[in-house]
């Protein structure tokens, strides 16, 4: 893809106010991915979520590249553009945007791009799968989250283009 692009390739906390530093049940509890796990679930998951902020202008994910994390918006807006020039943003807390990591051959679909500075949980591939592992009813209730939200995105997807 063109050098032209910020690229974020590296996961690493920000430095950040307490109140935030920490992943918390109560943020996971916002992701539309977490919806319906318990308190103890969502516990269990907190440990699997980095916080990373982007400035304006940076790309979360370039299409095409390497799909080997996905995203949760907490806090900005991100636009999700495609090769194609198709184009549509993302402004709500809680959404996840990068779950091509979930489907062969694991390549960003469209480059997801921070409209404002925005802060993202990212949740690395590896992490996931052990994740949904764990615990089979919790790794059931989340890929049906998932499954839901990529039905979804592609019926908006379809009814607007």
């Amino acid at each position: 893809m063109s050098g032209r692009w910020t690229f974020h390739e590296d996961i690493k906390p920000v430095q950040k106010k307490e109140e935030r530093g920490m992943v918390t049940s109560d943020r996971l509890r916002k992701a539309e991915i977490f919806q319906g796990l318990s308190e103890e679930e969502l516990k269990r998951a907190a440990p699997f979520c980095q916080e990373q902020s982007f400035p304006k202008g940076a790309f979360l994910c370039e299409e095409g590249s390497r799909a080997d994390k996905f995203f949760i918006l907490e806090e900005g807006s991100v636009s999700i553009r495609f090769q194609k020039g198709v184009n549509f943003c993302i402004q709500t807390p809680g959404k996840i945007l990068g779950w091509s990591f979930l489907v062969p051959p694991n390549r960003y679909t469209a480059s997801a791009q921070a409209l404002v500075p925005s802060r993202v949980l990212v949740i690395k591939s590896p992490d996931f799968y052990e994740l949904v592992h764990q615990d089979a009813k919790m790794g059931l209730k989340v890929m049906e989250n998932l499954a839901q939200i990529v039905a979804n995105r592609l019926k908006t997807f379809v009814d607007v283009y």
